[in-house]
């Protein structure tokens, strides 16, 4: 693995998110080198740092992209 990328999910507060993030990721080879969870006002901000193949950046984004639509969530794979 030769690159990082950094996820921001932002939303109202729910673990369904969470759950999401994980079953998609799940089949990708990757490592969580950090995850970050902010709980305030009845809103959350989910970051997490991922080390990956560079191949692969723009399928995970896809696939969360696509997981995440039917939830009222912001994502950024920066």
């Amino acid at each position: 693995m030769k690159a990082r990328a950094i996820i921001v999910i932002s939303g109202a507060a729910s673990q369904v998110p969470n759950a999401i993030v994980n079953e998609t990721l799940k089949p990708f080879t990757l490592s969580v080198l950090d995850r970050q969870e902010i709980l305030m006002a009845g809103r959350m901000i989910l970051a997490l740092e991922i080390g990956l193949d560079p191949a692969h950046l723009d399928a995970i984004e896809s696939d969360l992209r696509s997981a995440l639509d039917q939830l009222d969530v912001a994502c950024e794979l920066l």
